[in-house]
């Protein structure tokens, strides 16, 4: 019920042609079990009318990588959809950006993370492998060690931490291996790395705070208008006018001829400026 659901087109097909060499092909190439089959075609329910030379393209590209064969019926166990990536177009780009930054076995990377085949180079992989050269020190060292890496959300996930550790804890981030910091649920995350022992709430209201939509750009101008124009008004009131020539003169005159009036004490007890 589900997979037809998910694939209608599935009622089309005729039983010979497609469904049993799609089920052949992976009990028999990929390895996959028979008791696999259910669970891999609800995953992925097209598989159903994939025809076997796109599946044999995918298989040759992954082998031709280095990924071990007895891997496969793992990768396409957890990952079937990564049967329908074209091998040009989607996993071609990922596996030369991983060259270009310096993982020297391809297929061993792949392995560890079979979904990153499928990631957009551009709006994936190159804005987290920016930012990692930015916290991390040994980058590619600690991307070899933690493929996952790339599995976790930017923003969400991976500045928010950082950002915890360098910002509000002063912890430095260079030399702190990558999965030490992202692998942990938020709670073990604050408890174990940053070393809180409130159970994790400083650092959700940090992360709550942090998702907070900005007040907008005119709002934020009127407020700092708003704020700049107090302070003028704070300095004008701590500023007093310089008294002019005639009026130091006139208060001159007066001293003296007050102090002619008292004693002989070089001080007055006021300020005798009014009549």
């Amino acid at each position: 019920g589900n997979v037809i659901a998910s694939y209608p087109s599935v009622l089309l097909l005729d039983a010979t042609e497609n469904i049993l060499p799609t089920a052949s092909y992976m009990m028999n190439e990929l390895g996959l079990w028979e008791d696999d089959l259910p669970g891999v075609l609800q995953l992925y329910p097209a598989l159903f009318g994939m025809g076997r030379s796109q599946m044999e393209r995918v298989t040759s590209y992954l082998l031709s990588l280095g990924v071990e064969r007895e891997a496969l019926a793992s990768i396409f166990r957890a990952f079937p959809s990564l049967l329908a990536l074209d091998v040009e177009k989607d996993m071609t780009p990922v596996v030369e950006f991983l060259r270009e930054i310096g993982v020297a076995n391809v297929g061993r990377f792949v392995t560890r993370l079979p979904p990153i085949l499928g990631y957009s180079v551009d709006d994936e992989l190159i804005p987290k492998w920016e930012y990692l050269k930015e916290v991390c020190l040994y980058n590619i060292f600690e991307l070899s060690r933690f493929p996952a890496y790339f599995s976790y959300p930017l923003d969400r996930v991976i500045k928010t931490r950082y950002e915890y550790l360098r910002i509000v804890k002063r912890i430095p981030t260079q030399l702190l291996p990558v999965d030490g910091i992202l692998r942990y649920g938020d709670k073990d995350f604050a408890t174990l790395v940053a070393g809180d022992a409130d159970g994790g709430m400083a650092y959700a209201k940090f992360a709550k705070d942090r998702r907070s939509p900005k007040a907008p750009a005119g709002v934020t101008k009127k407020l700092q208008q708003r704020k700049s124009g107090i302070r003028k008004n704070n300095r004008r009131k701590q500023r007093k006018p310089l008294p002019s020539a005639a009026t130091v003169k006139n208060r001159r005159k007066k001293s003296n001829k007050n102090n002619n009036q008292t004693d002989s004490s070089p001080f007055h007890p006021k300020d005798d400026d009014t009549q």
